[in-house]
């Protein structure tokens, strides 16, 4: 049986949720978007004896990509993306760190497709594109833990913005509904910022979803 861990880290001037998933099994762990203090998960991962196997970005806007490099060099990890995001990732201006006067770049090492299913550090990981946040959001499906990484994609009783650029409103409802709503509702919900849900609370209490 695995040894299933998650911790958050609270990283950056917007408070984004940066998760380590780890196998105590294993002791392999997986990164999600390290927006800033890469230094300190990088203790974290030494101080738990933890090798890192990869990083995963949700999308590509500043607050989720300020601790990539860092922590991508010196831990050695590759660093996963949506395809349709890598444009994004490379463009200072798209992906807003120019505007907080830290411009960042990020090319990712893998490039995903929407429902590609990995297995890393003893996970299985279903990739599911959901744009509308950006055109190559994505969230990432643990089903046998039934876990959820939704980026700002799906918050507790609440949605991302799309008003930034190459976001979607119209698009990023249809993934909510058409690609989110379809898991089961016990599946628990981690999201870019804030509290975490699950699929069943905001099928219930979320009022854009219908």
């Amino acid at each position: 049986m695995k040894d299933f861990k998650l911790k958050t880290f609270m990283v950056g001037p917007v408070r984004t949720n940066c998760y380590v998933i780890s196998n105590g099994t294993t002791g392999e762990a997986i990164v999600f978007d390290p927006g800033d203090m890469p230094d300190i998960i990088e203790q974290y991962l030494k101080d738990n004896n933890l090798a890192g196997k990869g990083i995963f970005l949700t999308h590509g806007h500043f607050d989720h990509i300020l601790g990539v490099k860092e922590l991508a060099e010196s831990t050695k990890m590759k660093v996963y993306a949506l395809e349709k995001e890598a444009k994004l990732l490379q463009d200072s201006q798209l992906n807003s760190s120019a505007r907080v006067h830290r411009p960042c770049r990020v090319i990712p090492d893998v490039l995903l497709k929407d429902q590609e299913q990995i297995t890393l550090a003893g996970f299985t990981i279903w990739v599911i594109h959901t744009p509308g946040h950006t055109i190559g959001s994505g969230c990432y499906y643990f089903p046998e833990e039934g876990i959820l990484i939704s980026g700002d994609t799906l918050f507790r009783e609440d949605i991302g913005r799309s008003d930034l650029p190459t976001g979607n409103g119209e698009q990023l409802l249809e993934s909510i509904q058409e690609k989110l709503m379809v898991l089961e509702d016990r599946v628990e919900v981690y999201p870019g910022h804030g509290a975490p849900t699950s699929i069943g609370h905001e099928r219930e209490y979320n009022s854009y979803i219908e």
